[in-house]
């Protein structure tokens, strides 16, 4: 699928992390001193943000929402007409957490209430739905897209294939029409047969949650975990990234006529430090224009992309082609190019 948006751009955004702080020390059980330096080398992650235990992905959203408030000079939030949830780890299964953030943020009743539920392709797909509601909005509405991530709460801290790999956070952005021209190009892709790649197996439909969904099994040294903790191919998912994403994103790129070499930044989701490297060569760009920041803040998902914007506020807002690209659980893919000079950046906030 392909999309081409010429007046709507992202107009606002401010990220929020918690202030919890856990670096690799603490996985000392799990990985040797010489193991934990060799995963730093190759997967790149020396930190990451973990929510308290009553904190919630919404929780983290309100947060990310009171950045925009606190910062946008005369906002007025009843020019909100939809809000879009996007998180793997929603407050409930029923209701959707969408909902709830209308009330929790003051919005008004009239208002469109939708939840995605996306991984590490989701900031891609939840800005894409955006721009196609801001289009159809009369002048002056807009659309408040939040991700947020509590992925700290569905790993299992005795599982070294996952538990050292994620952080949480949450982004707010508002979405508007501009007069100012815009070319925003997005394309999608999803292959579903491998759905199984990165899934938990037990706590919805299929496999309902039952006494034995919570009895821990180890599967290897180092791999203890429970049926309703994230599972994860490490090899079918890094295969597959390195087989997909860089195909897509010049296929993006020669469909959209865009020209390489304006191109200032390259965003992509914050998964492997050796895998954005890889995806580096192969797409033959200079490793200047590339930006990461797993080091500090790990793999978060779908707020990935966002805290990389958060983080480079000053570097976007003077040089803000970019093309971002999403990928991870579903498997799904996707990618988008776009301005970002145009949008007001607020640094990344820790809550």
């Amino acid at each position: 699928m392909h999309q081409h948006f010429e007046n709507i751009k992202l107009e606002a955004i401010g990220s929020v992390v918690p202030n919890n702080a856990v670096s690799n020390d603490f996985f000392s059980e799990l990985l040797s001193a010489k193991e934990r330096s060799f995963f730093e080398k190759t997967v790149g992650i020396k930190n990451r943000y973990w929510a308290d235990k009553n904190v919630t992905a919404s929780d983290l959203g309100v947060e990310a929402f009171k950045v925009l408030e606190d910062n946008l000079t005369g906002f007025d939030k009843n020019c909100v007409d939809a809000i879009i949830f996007l998180s793997q780890t929603p407050d409930y299964l029923i209701p959707f957490t969408s909902n709830i953030l209308q009330n929790k943020l003051g919005l008004r009743k009239d208002i469109l209430c939708i939840d995605i539920n996306a991984g590490c392709a989701g900031f891609i797909q939840g800005l894409s739905t955006a721009y196609s509601l801001a289009s159809t909005l009369k002048e002056g509405k807009k659309v408040l897209l939040i991700i947020a991530e509590t992925l700290s709460k569905i790993i299992s801290i005795k599982d070294r294939t996952t538990s050292m790999l994620f952080g949480d956070g949450a982004s707010a952005m508002l979405i508007s029409k501009t007069d100012i021209s815009n070319p925003t190009d997005f394309n999608f892709f999803s292959d579903g047969e491998n759905f199984d790649s990165i899934i938990i197996p037990d706590g919805g439909y299929r496999n309902m949650t039952c006494p034995k969904s919570l009895e821990e099994y180890t599967t290897s040294e180092g791999v203890t975990k429970t049926r309703v903790n994230l599972e994860m191919n490490g090899k079918k998912v890094f295969d597959f990234t390195l087989r997909e994403v860089a195909p897509s994103i010049n296929q993006l790129i020669d469909s959209s006529s865009i020209e390489r070499e304006s191109i200032d930044n390259y965003l992509f989701h914050q998964s492997n430090l050796f895998i954005i490297k890889q995806i580096t060569n192969l797409l033959e760009i200079d490793k200047l224009k590339v930006l990461t920041n797993i080091e500090e803040f790990g793999n978060t998902s779908s707020v990935s992309i966002p805290l990389l914007i958060t983080g480079n506020s000053e570097k976007l807002s003077l040089n803000g082609k970019s093309l971002m690209a999403g990928y991870g659980s579903g498997l799904n893919w996707g990618n988008c190019y776009t301005d970002l000079s145009l949008t007001k950046i607020f640094k990344t906030k820790y809550v």
